[in-house]
């Protein structure tokens, strides 16, 4: 049915299809994001218009409350004194109304008011006692004048003087407050209230009905949705820090969603302007293509039989011109490709082409004046390393190259006739600076006629450079372990051949010899089994048991540990912590470890009298346990190499005297890596070193 369609019609119901399917997309996955995303963004200003006219009427209220407690509190010092402490908090109290003091039992009071409200009528106040979130002591009551549109927050105290029980009640003109609270500027359908805990709107002139279920307990701006008189609301509820009663927002979703249906709105009319533009183009362009597409066809049709003489025609459209000439030089390639019949030698030479140009060995093939023909991807950026140009380079430039050694050079020779070949192979270094070099088989395969000339030739260079650095590691790591373990080795060997002198009787002596004995073999054991807990960790064969442990309570039992050595070399320790809660997820004994090695350096490395600190934070990611030593301090250059396997530090005469393996901070890293966590250090002259261990939570 399709091949029935004209490309005009064809590129109209793909165009239409199309828009159909971006239509459908965005209706089912754009749609429902960018609606959240308005949602969360308008709720959020609504949210934050809310909790900011919340807190300010909070404070305004909390200052009336403190007030109300710190004239009762006056008065019940001094009730002689009554009067002017009525009139004084009146006049400085801003927004106080009103203030009654009535006795218990009794019908009269003491009434005293501003006389800015002497027009206001109280007598009509009705009386809903609730109280406070600040002070239950005081019970709050809020209403309002009907005559002069005045909202009143009445709070009322009751103090005993003589065994008499007063009761006073201060009035505050809430009207500010309350107009605070309803006239937020959003703009769109909204409405706010006041509600009490019974579930009682307190301005019953706002005309949206809130349910009970949108209250709770939470603290500001707690989202909710109903449905009331047929329409959808986002309801945010927010409970008064003061008052035991809730403020409450309600805007129509039509409002929130609006950008919503303007989105779909824009995305149908743009759909609808690109489908006409869509179906004019088609219709100019099935007018355009159909003619030169047509001649096209009618002569690529003679090349499907084989015929390549018959030319492909020129054509009136310049769109279609480099069609037309690619499909000419298409025709002669063939048409001479058919004379010499060399269809399968071309296949053969792309194919190997393609193999080594894409080879992570690197390639080159030389012509007879030693000059590159060929070089792969790989050999290209070697020579662009060396600042060669790979289209002008020669051999003699690599080989003589400052940066080039070859060394280990041997050669076979194969004879078959009627050329020679002649394989060298040898190992090539690449200097690239004093902190990096890279090593390659060298492998050069010339082929050389009869009369001893080379007429071409391969270069492989096969990439050994980790075999070469792992070899180096290896033989350093030996090296360092036969040097370290010579010292109690020697000293075992010295001290046993003076045990078996049987002229040696001084029964004291051989007690001290036998312990240093002891001792050496004991610095050989921890020297091993640091390295072996170093190599398990590396390998993954060691058993870790990850569970949620306190970091302090560990900080603390090493620092218990650590006393005897601490009191030796006459330094203390101080532990300090910031935040609360230092649990973590990680292998209590490797963790133990790690702040074990920290602290007994930081005892090691530095005079006596010094105080070191531990300390101990809790971060929102993570918790960081840091060690300063206050100590000899490390180079900057030698802080490169401190976590490096048997390294100690040298440039410290006093550092270097002291005893140790140079495993532990190569331990101390293995243990953090296998934690996913981070290591940090920090030296300089105010704090010697700092050692930071970070571990995510």
């Amino acid at each position: 049915m399709l091949n029935n369609l004209t490309l005009r019609k064809r590129i109209f119901i793909f165009s239409s299809l199309l828009l159909l399917l971006a239509f459908t997309l965005i209706w089912i996955f754009v749609r429902p994001q960018y609606k959240e995303a308005i949602i969360n963004e308008r709720t959020t200003i609504v949210s934050q218009l809310q909790e900011y006219s919340l807190q300010r009427s909070d404070q305004i209220i909390r200052n009336w409350l403190n007030a109300s407690n710190y004239m009762t509190e006056q008065i019940s010092e001094s009730p002689a004194q009554t009067q002017d402490i009525m009139s004084r908090t009146l006049n400085l109290t801003p927004g106080l109304m009103r203030i009654t003091i009535t006795e218990d039992g009794s019908t009269e009071s003491v009434d005293i008011r501003r006389s800015i409200y002497d027009e206001v009528n109280f007598s009509g106040i009705t009386y809903q006692w609730m109280p406070s979130k600040l002070d239950p002591d005081i019970n709050v009551s809020f209403s309002n004048d009907p005559v002069s549109g005045k909202y009143f927050l009445v709070a009322q105290k009751a103090i005993q003087i003589s065994q008499i029980i007063y009761f006073v009640d201060m009035y505050f003109d809430a009207t500010a407050i309350v107009n605070d609270l309803i006239q937020i500027p959003l703009g769109g359908n909204y409405s706010a209230n006041l509600i009490t805990e019974g579930g009682r709107s307190l301005l019953p002139s706002e005309n949206v009905l809130i349910p009970e279920s949108a209250l709770n307990d939470a603290g500001y701006s707690d989202l909710s949705t109903s449905n009331i008189d047929g329409k959808d609301w986002f309801i945010l509820s927010s409970r008064f820090e003061t008052l035991p009663y809730w403020h409450t927002v309600a805007v129509e979703d039509t409002f929130i969603l609006k950008p919503v249906y303007d989105l779909i709105t824009y995305s149908l009319v743009t759909g609808a302007v690109i489908l006409l533009i869509l179906f004019s183009f088609s219709w100019y362009v099935s007018r355009r293509v159909n003619k030169p597409v047509e001649q096209i066809i009618s002569d690529v049709e003679y090349m499907s039989t084989l015929n390549f003489e018959h030319p492909i025609q020129p054509v009136t459209l310049p769109e279609f011109s480099l069609m037309q000439t690619t499909l000419e030089n298409i025709r002669l390639t063939l048409e001479r490709y058919q004379r010499i019949n060399v269809e399968k030698i071309i296949l053969e030479e792309w194919k190997n082409r393609y193999m080594m140009t894409y080879s992570e060995d690197l390639i080159g093939i030389l012509d007879s004046n030693r000059k590159f023909s060929f070089i792969n991807n790989n050999f290209k950026q070697l020579l662009e390393s060396m600042q060669l140009d790979p289209d002008m380079a020669h051999l003699d430039d690599i080989i003589n190259h400052n940066d080039i050694s070859l060394t280990k050079l041997e050669q076979r020779v194969h004879n078959p006739d009627p050329y020679t070949v002649k394989i060298s192979n040898s190992e090539l270094a690449h200097f690239q600076n004093e902190n990096k070099s890279d090593y390659y088989d060298y492998q050069y395969v010339s082929i050389i006629d009869r009369d001893d000339k080379e007429q071409a030739a391969l270069i492989i260079l096969h990439d050994k450079t980790e075999d070469r650095l792992n070899d180096i590691k290896r033989n350093d790591m030996i090296n360092i372990i036969a040097h370290e373990l010579k010292n109690p080795i020697t000293s075992i060997m010295g001290l046993s051949e003076v045990l078996q002198d049987s002229t040696f009787t001084d029964k004291k002596e051989r007690e001290n010899l036998l312990n240093e004995i002891l001792l050496s073999g004991r610095r050989m054991k921890t020297l091993v089994n640091r390295f072996l807990d170093i190599q398990r960790i590396e390998s993954g064969r060691a058993n870790i048991e990850f569970k949620k442990i306190d970091l302090y309570a560990i900080v603390e039992e090493v620092k218990s540990v650590n006393h005897p050595l601490l009191l030796q070399k006459g330094v203390d320790a101080e532990i300090v912590r910031e935040g609360r809660g230092f649990n973590v997820k990680a292998d209590r004994d490797l963790v133990f470890d790690a702040v074990q090695n920290l602290l007994s350096n930081a005892i090691k490395y530095g005079e006596p009298g010094r105080t070191i600190e531990i300390k101990v934070a809790n971060r929102p990611e993570s918790v960081k346990l840091s060690v300063t030593d206050y100590g000899y301090g490390i180079s900057l250059e030698e802080q490169k190499k401190i976590f490096d396997k048997f390294y100690r530090v040298k440039s410290n005469k006093k550092a270097a005297r002291e005893n140790g393996t140079g495993l532990g901070l190569a331990y101390v890293r293995e243990i953090i890596n296998i934690h996913n966590g981070e290591i940090e250090l920090e030296s300089n002259e105010a704090i010697g070193s700092r050692f930071t261990l970070i571990f995510p939570k």
